[in-house]
């Protein structure tokens, strides 16, 4: 078993209401000073993303798009501490930045906490690129299988010849 896999078996059960909670308190405190518009942006539209999630707690949707948004913030997050902080600054200003710092610190955490709920809840996140990739399940199929799939890149004979004939009414008449 992976190191993840172990993780994710002890993570305590968090809600989702607490992680927004948290974050939302760590947004405000950092937006108090040192917050630009990018990063108030993106981490209230990162939290209004985790209330729908919170609203609906079937949707794998809103969970998973909360995760996404919480690792593209912490992108964001890294980018702006960067640009912006500067080590000067008034008590006001270096508040803020530390708690900017704290809320970043917290992403990694909470986003493995989002995903372990984002499993209970039936998410799967399966990527498949390539041409092996299936398009395409039998639904009625009872044998549960797939469909083969052939590579699209190789060319090959088609499955099946169809050799109706369009019909018209006029029988004399060709079809254009």
């Amino acid at each position: 078993m992976p190191f993840y896999g172990m993780l994710l078996g002890v993570m305590p059960s968090i809600s989702i209401k607490l992680i927004v909670l948290i974050h939302w308190i760590l947004v405000v405190w950092a937006l108090v000073g040192f917050g630009t518009s990018a990063y108030g942006w993106c981490n209230i539209t990162a939290l209004a993303i985790g209330i729908w999630a919170i609203a609906d707690r079937q949707s794998v949707d809103a969970l998973f798009m909360f995760i996404m948004m919480q690792l593209f913030s912490i992108v964001v997050d890294i980018v702006i501490l960067a640009v912006y902080f500067d080590g000067r600054g008034t008590g006001v200003y270096k508040f803020s930045a530390a708690m900017c710092i704290i809320n970043l610190i917290l992403k990694p955490f909470s986003s493995v906490l989002l995903y372990q709920m984002y499993r209970d809840r039936g998410g799967e996140y399966n990527i498949n690129f390539g041409p092996h990739a299936p398009s395409y399940e039998h639904i009625g199929d009872d044998s549960g299988s797939s469909a083969e799939f052939r590579n699209p890149l190789q060319p090959s004979q088609p499955a099946y010849i169809d050799n109706r004939q369009p019909m018209s009414d006029n029988k004399n008449q060709p079809l254009v």
